[in-house]
């Protein structure tokens, strides 16, 4: 008896459906390709409840048949190519024949379209795969498509989608990108009822961007043009003011089709090594147009990845036309109206937002005996630049007599256990600030050890374990701002930053979705307005991408953004600090003796004791 099986026609439609339709944006993308390959200029998609409910894409194409209606839906049925020659050089966007086929078996379809010279139009209705009879109907020259239940059939697969407006989001960014990828068809984008965004296919990339991007991306932008080798490099690069912390800006269309290539990546990347700051991507939208001969889309169903015949030729071609443009560091000044800053109503005027410095609560609540200490805040501004008197070094004070110490008793043994799990211990006494080396190091007199603390290390560990502790308790340590914060996002960052509204506010911000973007309102405590909106852009970024990852990794993702912005906010070595600032810091950590090593795994202080150095002078 054979154990091998012929799958009959709907499972295999079904199992090619799971390659070509992962969630609604895919529909979406095959739908609006297929119109800009029959020469639309107008094409409007429309969504419900993230493309789960109905999902619309109409456009003024060339329309079809009425005898090609039936056919469209066929697996492997296409008017891209012919033959297995014409895979060879493909310059379509679709040509697999699998889309609508795979659509059509896991949803509920209706196409109507209608050709220039057809006196009528005509519409078929396809349920799950089963193609209805062909009707004759009203509609103007195009086709327009309606997808709806999709995935009701396959239990299994919609289970698997995430929330509606995270679902709205994946779609958004697909028009985002397609409508950068023909920048000569106009694109409009309806959600729920509301047009998210529309460009004119005028063939303007600044008016397209301005219309998908936004204000802030359309003013930023530095033009790019060069050819080298045959293959010609458009579009444009924005200004440092742009750089984000990953890679989703960075778009490249090859042909005409929006793909991912490390090759395009690297060459843009490197370009504007010195150009773009240090752990920060380029906002970059590039057109690349090379013989379709010498590029493989058939890599796989999704077509977003792609192969060159030769990596070379294509990698000099970005990196040299990206130089060009930027060499000079300057761009272009376009005439775009700047928004009037206004002062929110909820904001008092006052004195106190006028002076240099805001004493904000610690999360910590430090008790320290010392007032003076600690009445000194430990964030950012108490850490300027201060120069040390010259020839001043802090010498005097180790050849005194050492203060006198009362004798600790230990005769407790879980003292003696306590004292063992931390890296440095409690304060054996009153300790003393006796200097800094190399405007990095501090050495701190406790007892008879010396304490020697790195002071970046230390400071970068204590702000993160106060962000994350305003984080864990629901009890941000925040800042109102008068003139908020704008941020430029996409539409997928900002759904995700409406979505996980909550989260962010966990972490002191407070924001709302303006024109340009998204206006920070409320900041965490104690940082500067860069560190803010690194941090701020870092968590979009991270919700992006893994925003449906479980509580505990979801906890994990806002400590990596969390790392990034302590770590640049933090003192640096070489930094010259007031000594009543680092005095503070001291002061701070032995307030916290179970912190020990900084976020990126380096320890915060080791101890040397007064045995181990008289040992290695021999005084013993």
């Amino acid at each position: 008896m054979s154990v091998i099986n012929v799958l009959d026609f709907k499972t295999a439609n079904l199992i090619a459906a799971g390659e070509v339709v992962e969630r609604p944006s895919s529909v979406v993308k095959e739908l609006v390709e297929n119109s800009i390959d029959a020469g639309a200029k107008r094409v409007t998609v429309e969504i419900k409840n993230g493309g789960v409910s109905m999902i619309r894409v109409t456009d003024d194409g060339c329309g079809m048949s009425e005898e090609d209606l039936p056919r469209c839906i066929l697996r492997h049925a296409t008017s891209k190519i012919a033959t297995g020659d014409d895979l060879a050089a493909i310059s379509t966007l679709g040509f697999r024949g699998e889309a609508l086929a795979a659509t059509a078996a896991v949803s509920r379809m209706k196409i109507t379209s209608k050709r220039k010279n057809d006196a009528a139009a005509h519409t078929v209705s396809v349920n799950y795969g089963v193609c209805g009879k062909v009707t004759e109907t009203g509609a103007p020259d195009g086709t327009a498509v309606t997808v709806s239940e999709l995935f009701s059939n396959v239990p299994a697969r919609r289970k698997f989608l995430k929330a509606d407006k995270t679902e709205t989001a994946y779609v958004s960014g697909v028009c985002e990108k397609l409508a950068l990828s023909s920048l000569d068809v106009s694109v409009t984008l309806i959600t729920d009822g509301v047009r998210k965004f529309r460009t004119e296919g005028d063939g303007d990339l600044r008016n397209a961007v301005y219309a998908v991007l936004g204000r802030q991306f359309a003013q930023e932008l530095i033009y790019v043009d060069g050819t080298s080798e045959g293959i010609s490099v458009k579009g444009a690069v924005c200004s440092p003011v742009l750089a984000r912390p990953n890679r989703a800006s960075e778009l490249f269309f090859v042909n005409g089709r929006y793909v991912r290539s490390t090759v395009i990546s690297s060459a843009l990347e490197q370009a504007l090594v010195s150009f773009i700051p240090a752990e920060k991507f380029p906002a970059a939208v590039l057109f690349i147009t090379v013989n379709p001969a010498a590029v493989d889309v058939n890599v796989h169903p999704s077509k977003l990845e792609i192969k060159f015949s030769s990596d070379r030729p294509v990698f000099d071609a970005v990196y040299y036309a990206v130089k060009a443009c930027t060499s000079s560091g300057q761009r272009p000044e376009y005439g775009f109206p700047e928004p009037k800053k206004t002062v929110s109503s909820f904001v008092p005027v006052t004195d106190e937002y006028t002076r240099t410095e805001i004493k904000q609560l610690s999360a910590f609540d430090l008790h320290t005996k010392n007032a003076e200490i600690k009445s000194t805040a430990l964030h950012s501004p108490g850490f300027t630049e201060e120069k040390k008197p010259e020839g001043r070094v802090y010498t005097s004070d180790l050849y005194q007599a050492p203060p006198e110490y009362e004798p600790e008793i230990k005769d407790t043994e879980p003292e003696e256990k306590e004292e063992d799990k931390y890296r440095y211990g409690r304060p054996n006494g009153p300790w003393r600030y006796i200097g800094e080396a190399f405007d990095t190091y501090l050495f701190v007199e406790d007892g008879d050890e010396v304490l020697v603390i790195d002071k970046h290390a230390a400071h970068e560990r204590l702000r993160f374990e106060e962000l994350k502790a305003a984080m864990r308790t629901h009890a941000p340590t925040s800042q109102m701002r008068m003139i908020p914060i704008t941020v430029a996002v996409t539409e997928e960052e900002a759904a995700a930053a409406e979505t996980y509204r909550q989260e962010l506010t966990d972490t002191g911000y407070g924001f709302e979705r303006s024109e340009d973007g998204i206006d920070v309102t409320q900041t965490p405590a104690n940082l500067s307005d860069t560190e803010a909106k690194d941090l701020f852009m870092g968590m979009l970024s991270e919700l992006c991408e893994n925003g449906a990852a479980p509580q505990l990794q979801k906890q994990a993702m806002f400590e990596r953004a969390l790392y990034q912005v302590c770590c640049k906010g933090a003192i640096k070595g070489g930094d010259k600090n007031g000594e009543e600032a680092l005095v503070a810091l001291i002061a701070q950590l032995y307030e916290h003796p179970e912190v020990t090593y900084c976020p990126h795994g380096r320890p915060v202080a080791f101890k040397m004791t007064k045995a181990a150095m008289e040992r290695r002078f021999g005084r013993t």
